[in-house]
């Protein structure tokens, strides 16, 4: 789906309902909830040839690393290994033989069963208290779906995939592009607070005009890319020393429009 496809559905949004805006205060750095954002955001999503959108310190500080901590510490971590199925699917594979396979996706750590772990008092208190309220700010509710809808201009579907994932020595997401039913853009949140430049695990980006960007996962950035069927993202190899790279990936979709809906963490 195209910027211009997308225009016929936009709504007049212009600033955040005062309800989520509260609730975005407490997650969001206060220089990111101002009309100059959202104006920012609205030239980004309209461009063409596309480009990511990026926001550095997005998270107020306690809340970033919080997350670090939490994603750090948490228990159910698991191996992950998929190929493509097909130009838009995957399917899991046993990671020894992902290496040679020529139609390899994917290859990191994945948070599984998260919502189990939760649940069961496997994950610490403090950090299941962090994770849920994180999962409120950017998922349950719409608190980031309308601080990004009044930016782009059109609102958002509440139903969403998410996924936790974390890397080590030559994980990596090779290219591809999303193209899931009503999907109109990733959003990620970076929150290795260890996060070293140089060790690779940089997203990258093609857009329409064959141009590749590559943005680096500073620690408590957020970087969103526009889902086009002329363009295409991967995570090059992570090189850094043990696992990191934590990040939580979420795609969000055009309210209205039919859209599988998956918690990555189940495949």
């Amino acid at each position: 789906m195209t910027a211009m496809q997308t225009g016929a559905a936009r709504a007049t949004v212009t600033e955040m309902p005062e309800a989520s805006l509260a609730r975005a205060r407490r997650f969001v750095d206060e220089r990111h909830l101002t009309p100059d954002t959202w104006a920012a955001m609205r030239e980004w999503y309209a461009a063409e040839p596309g480009r990511p959108f990026v926001v550095r310190d997005f998270l107020r500080p306690e809340w970033a690393q919080a997350m670090h901590a939490a994603m750090r510490d948490l228990p159910v971590w698991s191996r992950c290994a998929t190929v493509y199925t097909n130009a838009r699917d995957s399917a899991e594979i046993q990671e020894q033989e992902w290496e040679g396979n020529p139609n390899r996706a994917a290859r990191h750590f994945v948070a599984r069963p998260l919502g189990e772990a939760l649940q069961n008092g496997t994950v610490p208190d403090a950090h299941r208290r962090t994770l849920e309220q994180f999962f409120a700010f950017c998922v349950l509710t719409d608190t980031l779906r309308d601080w990004i809808s009044a930016g782009v201009g059109f609102p958002l579907e509440p139903r969403t995939s998410v996924e936790l994932a974390a890397y080590r020595a030559g994980d990596r997401i090779r290219r591809h592009q999303d193209l899931f039913p009503g999907r109109v853009m990733a959003v990620n949140f970076y929150l290795d607070a260890d996060h070293e430049p140089g060790t690779g695990g940089r997203l990258g980006f093609r857009n329409e005009a064959g141009h590749d960007e590559l943005v680096e996962p500073y620690f408590n950035t957020l970087s969103m890319i526009p889902v086009r069927e002329e363009c295409w993202h991967w995570v090059e190899p992570y090189a850094g020393a043990g696992t990191g790279r934590y990040t939580v990936s979420i795609g969000q979709h055009l309210l209205g429009r039919p859209h599988q809906v998956r918690w990555e963490e189940t495949q």
